[in-house]
């Protein structure tokens, strides 16, 4: 039987995105030689998790920004095909 948190990955995009950030932030954990003012005080988990959080945000934040210069852009074609249709 599979692990929960690989199929929390498999199936939802966004858990995907949080297993990336997650395991990306306990990877520069471990890099890291000591524990910066902000993350002392909190345990691995609690990291895991903010890091997660902040990586959601991020791909949210861009998916959002991606879906505004598509509209910006259609709304543009459909001005001027409405503008030529005038004529």
């Amino acid at each position: 039987m599979p692990h929960p948190a690989y199929l929390l990955g498999t199936f939802n995009p966004l858990g995907l995105l949080a297993l990336a950030g997650a395991g990306y932030l306990v990877y520069r954990l471990g890099k890291a030689r000591g524990m910066s003012a902000e993350d002392e005080g909190q345990g691995l988990s609690d990291r895991a998790v903010r890091g997660a959080i902040k990586t959601a945000y991020k791909a949210k934040s861009g998916v959002e920004k991606a879906l505004n210069e598509q509209k910006k852009r259609y709304s543009e074609m459909w001005a001027e095909a409405k503008e030529e249709a005038k004529e």
